[in-house]
């Protein structure tokens, strides 16, 4: 029980995510367009959770995916830094990816407790 000690619960120890839907499309896009076929897996493990008409979509991955996953996140973070991303581009902000890594941050802990 040692690992999860700072959750107040260890079933919130899920390896889960919540994204906006622009910024979970944004990522699937970037994984495929990788050249590595791992990151095509991990694609492919994303999709099938994004559901129509929702604004957040929740996801539910393996923890390694998972640290993938916010990995990706952070390449895409730095995109805005590099300029190569723009908000009016992509439809969010470099905050909005933040906020997401954040509250899963605040929510399950840093990702290495896993």
């Amino acid at each position: 029980m040692a690992r999860y000690r700072n959750r107040p619960n260890a079933m919130l120890a899920a390896p889960i995510v919540t994204l906006p839907t622009a910024i979970a499309r944004h990522a699937c896009a970037d994984l495929l367009d990788r050249w590595d076929p791992y990151w095509h897996r991990l694609a492919h493990l994303i999709t099938p959770q994004l559901f129509p008409g929702s604004a957040r979509h929740t996801l539910t991955l393996a923890p390694t995916d998972l640290h993938d996953l916010l990995t990706v996140l952070l390449d895409i973070v730095l995109d805005f830094y590099a300029g190569e991303l723009s908000a009016e581009k992509c439809g969010f902000t470099e905050a909005d990816i933040k906020e997401a890594i954040d509250l899963h941050h605040h929510h399950y802990g840093p990702i290495w407790d896993y």
